[in-house]
């Protein structure tokens, strides 16, 4: 298992079993990632991949409202596994996070024509 991939499962471990969306060990952090930037782009790509893959089993036997089914996923607190939801919320504002997350918003609404709001799920503005 690589240095980033233990500190990541780790740091969501303690999320998940403290229920504060801290980034722990930021020292660590600094040292493995470069940056508490990088890892919060590693943990967007985490739930990113998560979304990609459900979407993609989504779109194999689309639902009725399809719109509804990407929104539900979209704004599930389990996607991408326990602790990442709540540590991405809580750093939410941060200009890189924000960014990344609003691309995601653009190619859901470009490759599927679902718009999600910034108020909706995720990264929630507010």
């Amino acid at each position: 298992m690589s240095t980033k991939f233990r500190l990541v499962t780790e740091v969501l471990a303690e999320v998940a079993r403290t229920g504060r969306p801290e980034i722990a060990r930021t020292d660590e952090v600094r040292e493995t990632f470069g940056s508490v930037e990088a890892f919060l782009l590693a943990l967007h790509h985490r739930w990113r991949t998560a979304l990609v893959a459900h979407l993609d089993t989504l779109l194999e036997d689309p639902p009725a409202d399809l719109d509804a089914a990407v929104h539900a996923l979209w704004a599930d607190p389990g996607l991408g596994g326990r602790g990442l939801r709540p540590l991405l919320d809580a750093h939410a504002g941060h200009p890189a996070l924000a960014a990344a997350q609003e691309r995601e918003r653009v190619l859901v609404r470009r490759d599927l024509g679902v718009e999600i709001s910034p108020a909706v799920g995720l990264l929630a503005a507010g």
